[in-house]
């Protein structure tokens, strides 16, 4: 089982992402829940689960989980051919931490992420930095989850640099006890 943040709503959003799943037995009473009015569903129907029930029920071997697309073997070779120009909001918004929630069923995910997020970072930096133009538009509107949070402490950091250039960052002010004893 992933480990996952309880109290992180990122986190558990992230576990919202469906996987598909392969049932391993006939369930009675999950009609509704299947795509269908029957009441029993039988072996080996495949339902896409959220995260976090395929990982719980493919531990209590009720369901067989198998990778999810955004993560197959043919999305992590686009991600590796041209990982600036993904859409990563548009594949998955919390990219990063489902990925590494799937990090212990699919031993390549951490190395796919650690790459994209390199590579990715730099440019996220760089946007920080120099201000937005229209090229730097489209790459902000592709970000994750984690990624526009990075852009966001990125842009306070260069606001807290500009400050403390102008000699804005820190003014020393008069206390309140120095101020009550003055007049």
């Amino acid at each position: 089982m992933a480990r996952r943040n309880y109290y992180d709503i990122d986190d558990i959003l992230a576990g919202q992402e469906r996987v598909p799943c392969v049932l391993r037995a006939d369930l009675d009473g999950l009609g509704s829940a299947g795509s269908g009015g029957a009441s029993k569903v039988h072996r080996n129907a495949r339902w896409a689960l959220p995260y976090w029930m395929a990982d719980r029920l493919n531990e209590e071997d009720y369901v067989d989980m198998e990778v999810s697309p955004v993560f197959s073997k043919r999305a992590n070779r686009m991600y590796a051919a041209s990982p600036e120009s993904m859409q990563l909001r548009a594949i998955c918004q919390h990219y990063y931490q489902f990925g590494l929630q799937l990090g212990d069923m699919v031993p390549e995910i951490p190395h796919v992420l650690r790459n994209m997020y390199v590579q990715r970072v730099i440019k996220v930096a760089r946007i920080a930095q120099q201000g937005q133009n229209v090229e730097a538009l489209d790459f902000v509107q592709s970000l994750d989850k984690t990624e526009t949070r990075m852009l966001k402490l990125c842009q306070q950091a260069q606001s807290a640099i500009s400050d403390w250039h102008k000699n804005q960052a820190y003014a020393l002010k008069r206390a309140a006890a120095v101020s009550a004893a003055g007049s």
